[in-house]
């Protein structure tokens, strides 16, 4: 089998039943993402799983701005985040206690006593940030639990990785859904199908063709996915204004410079107090 290896996002509608879905598929994006980090097998993976998550999150929701997915827990997992915005833009991050088994890849051992935050990060306006706890041993499943919970919206959804390609399958019933018996149930079962091969593998027209051929699907232009990191020098400066000038002013009395690191993209920021020579109130040439 062909090995597909569109970056895209594709959006489709059933005509005649009240659902719609997404289908999104990386692989340059993805390994693009991975190389930021030294990954594990088990960690590639859930960071694969993530970032196809995180776009179809995006996917819908109608937001300037950012999608971003996060696990926290008491297990081995330290770190998992994975940002997508409306254009594509994806970016992640993960990182696993060194002492996790390579074979240990369920997110109930990985993330004990954990939950799920997903936040909705416009680029203008207030942040809001959903908190689902861990529900089965898949990121899908923890995702699924959210829309149920703060959209009350029946959604299903199918991820995949294998270290090279990731991908996942998203449906959810409209709104104005009021038969979300037999169709919706159908549709699933049909979805549920598809062989985690086939999830990674096929174009989203064959994975269409091959789910939903008895069924009227109207498809829209996909959207291209790329690796992109939205750091920046005025984010890392507004991250050290954070602490306060008295703690600021500290920081650089013991150094003098101070560096921001990007967990995303590893890109690495370096500021003097002459930097921040307004914001502490001090002459640019006191730090001589």
């Amino acid at each position: 089998m062909t090995i597909k290896t569109h970056d895209t996002l594709m959006r489709f509608l059933f005509d005649n039943q009240a659902v719609r879905g997404a289908r999104v598929q990386l692989h340059n994006s993805y390994q693009a993402i991975r190389t930021q980090h030294t990954c594990e097998p088990n960690a590639a993976k859930l960071l694969g799983e993530s970032a196809a998550a995180a776009a179809l999150l995006a996917s819908t929701i109608k937001l300037e701005g950012r999608v971003s997915l996060q696990a926290r827990g008491e297990g081995s997992l330290k770190l998992l985040v994975a940002e997508c915005t409306q254009n594509g833009s994806l970016r992640g991050v993960v990182e696993l206690d060194e002492t996790t088994s390579h074979d240990e890849c369920r997110l109930s051992v990985l993330l004990e006593n954990g939950y799920l935050a997903v936040s909705l990060l416009p680029d203008e306006g207030q942040s809001y940030q959903g908190l689902v706890p861990m529900a089965g041993d898949k990121l899908q499943d923890c995702i699924a639990a959210y829309f149920m919970q703060s959209e009350q919206l029946p959604t299903a959804l199918w991820l995949a990785c294998d270290g090279e390609n990731a991908a996942g399958l998203l449906l959810q019933a409209l709104p104005d859904n009021n038969e979300q018996g037999d169709d919706w149930q159908r549709l699933c079962l049909l979805a549920k199908t598809l062989t985690e091969s086939e999830l990674l593998h096929l174009s989203h027209e064959e994975l269409l063709h091959r789910l939903f051929h008895e069924d009227a699907v109207r498809i829209f232009e996909p959207t291209p996915m790329t690796f992109a990191c939205t750091c920046s020098d005025e984010r890392s400066r507004n991250a050290l204004a954070v602490l306060g000038r008295d703690d600021l002013q500290k920081l650089f009395s013991e150094r003098e410079t101070v560096e921001v690191d990007c967990q995303f993209c590893r890109q690495q920021c370096r500021y003097t107090q002459e930097d921040f020579a307004d914001f502490l109130g001090t002459p640019s040439r006191s730090i001589h």
